[in-house]
């Protein structure tokens, strides 16, 4: 029976996962207190959110949100992790953190509206963050026209110096 609480949550969890860039179900039994806090700290510094729902008020969520491929993964108990921004920073902070790490069981990753099971994690946490990759791609941009411009500025020095050349010789 839906109660005014459950159908609150269900509404939060749908605005949350719709928005979402990278949602991460992970098994959290056997975290103690001590390093979920600190996960959750990690997490918040980040701008990243931890919540733990329960797997029908997930399904009911997700469904809301037009999220598909992660009802199969609700069994048990979930932690998710959710990313707005960068969807492989989640998988770079529990990469960092090796205790963490090695406690934390993935099931699932939605990445970029796509689901990936829990090897893909480690191949997200070695992936450049989007600022990287935007750096990357204006250095990219940005050196075919350095070299135009210096390959130009190169020939016109190179004329000023003829002329100038041509001129001292004009008056000697």
């Amino acid at each position: 029976m839906p109660t005014p609480q459950k159908e609150q949550i269900v509404k939060e969890m749908t605005d949350k996962f719709g928005r979402a860039n990278g949602i991460y179900l992970l098994d959290f039994t056997g975290l103690d207190v001590n390093i979920t806090n600190e996960l959750r700290r990690n997490f918040r510094e980040a701008n990243i959110e931890y919540k733990v729902v329960k797997n029908t008020l997930a399904k009911l969520s997700f469904q809301n949100a037009g999220i598909e491929g992660l009802n199969e993964y609700l069994t048990g108990v979930n932690g998710y992790v959710i990313s707005y921004d960068d969807p492989t920073l989640p998988a770079k902070i529990l990469d960092k953190n090796k205790e963490v790490k090695e406690r934390v069981k993935f099931k699932a990753v939605l990445f970029e509206g796509k689901v990936f099971g829990p090897e893909m994690v480690e191949k997200l946490s070695k992936l450049p963050s989007k600022e990287e990759l935007l750096g990357q791609l204006v250095g990219m941009l940005q050196s075919p026209l350095v070299k135009l411009a210096n390959t130009l500025n190169t020939a016109m020095i190179n004329l000023i110096n003829v002329l100038n050349a041509l001129e001292n010789k004009k008056k000697e």
